[in-house]
């Protein structure tokens, strides 16, 4: 089920009994659906869902062992390099993740990386490349804002309806008040959530993006 944002304007309205607009105002609710969505996203994120994943691919530089984060970078599912091969051939290797301090524990002779760091807008991989591996990152980007009428939440579809709940709330919370059947019916979106079978099929990677350059440090594309 998808709905629109008048669609889901006028449900969220009916939801608080201001169908006219007369108290609440309509274009609130562009703030109130941006912030639920990434709510749901944030939720589905955290139950391990890979509903939003899609890969980014660069080359690591020789000797260069920090890479910039894609600037709408909000959780990373896997990041790996092809060590050998190209197309149904590739010979792909995943890093671990470690810490600062595990770091220490690894090699620091230029070869073939094996683990990263992550940190703030970027990460570091060690051991330091030794020469230019192809290195796929897969990772959840930042749901980009409803601007329009029309536009749709990028959520899944039994979470639509979730997605206008969580906006009817905040109509509420303006109002200093919240409804016993509203924040029951959240919950039960909220427990579903937590229920989710991680081997939910999910939908593939959408596609490779295009990001931004990484100023000097090699591109994403």
């Amino acid at each position: 089920m998808s709905m629109t944002v008048a669609q889901l304007t006028q449900y969220v309205l009916s939801l608080v009994d201001d169908e006219q607009a007369a108290y609440f105002n309509a274009n609130d609710t562009f703030t109130w659906f941006n912030l639920a969505q990434r709510q749901v996203q944030l939720e589905l994120l955290n139950a391990g869902q890979n509903y939003y994943m899609i890969p980014v691919e660069t080359y690591t530089v020789p000797g260069q062992a920090d890479y910039l984060l894609p600037s709408d970078f909000i959780t990373e599912h896997r990041l790996e390099v092809v060590v050998s091969g190209t197309g149904t051939q590739e010979n792909r290797q995943p890093l671990s993740p470690i810490t600062t301090n595990q770091q220490d524990l690894v090699s620091i002779v230029q070869g073939t990386p094996t683990n990263y760091i992550l940190k703030k807008d970027r990460f570091t991989v060690s051991p330091t490349p030794d020469q230019a591996y192809l290195m796929r990152l897969y990772y959840s980007p930042l749901i980009q804002d409803l601007v329009s009428t029309t536009s749709v939440p990028d959520v899944p579809g039994q979470f639509v309806e979730y997605v206008a709940l969580l906006a009817a709330y905040n109509c509420y919370i303006k109002d200093d008040r919240a409804p016993d059947q509203l924040v029951a019916k959240i919950n039960s979106f909220k427990q579903l959530l937590e229920q989710v079978d991680n081997d939910r099929t999910q939908d593939l990677p959408r596609q490779v993006v295009i990001t931004d350059p990484l100023d000097g440090q090699g591109s994403w594309f």
